[in-house]
């Protein structure tokens, strides 16, 4: 019984070790209380187009969030304050857009016919 409990919380703490910073930082407030990390990809996709420029943006709002940076609607503004966002390192900024951007990226989900 002790080994198979023992390989249980190795197993836990790898698939642990396994997370993201999106996962360790991001995902707990953004599935309760704050806006969905799929939907802010795709406000910063309708705004810039450019995975670069949502890059760029999107690490400048979460190095420094303030209300003037973000991409939210007003609404949006208003119910979630963006000026309470925790702000980040850059290279924790960078990895975090850069894992968002690979999970919620469009382009891999479309399947062209040959």
């Amino acid at each position: 019984m002790a080994k198979v409990v023992l390989i249980v919380v190795l197993a836990l703490e790898w698939l642990g070790a396994k997370e993201g910073i999106l996962a360790q930082k991001c995902a707990v407030c953004h599935q309760n209380d704050a806006p969905p990390l799929g939907r802010i990809y795709r406000r910063y996709l309708m705004l810039y187009s450019s995975k670069e420029r949502i890059k760029k943006r999107m690490v400048d709002f979460l190095v420094s969030p303030s209300l003037q940076k973000s991409a939210m609607p007003l609404g949006m503004r208003k119910r979630f304050d963006p000026q309470a966002h925790p702000s980040f390192s850059s290279s924790i900024a960078r990895q975090a857009v850069e894992e968002l951007i690979a999970k919620e990226d469009i382009l891999k989900h479309i399947v062209v016919d040959q």
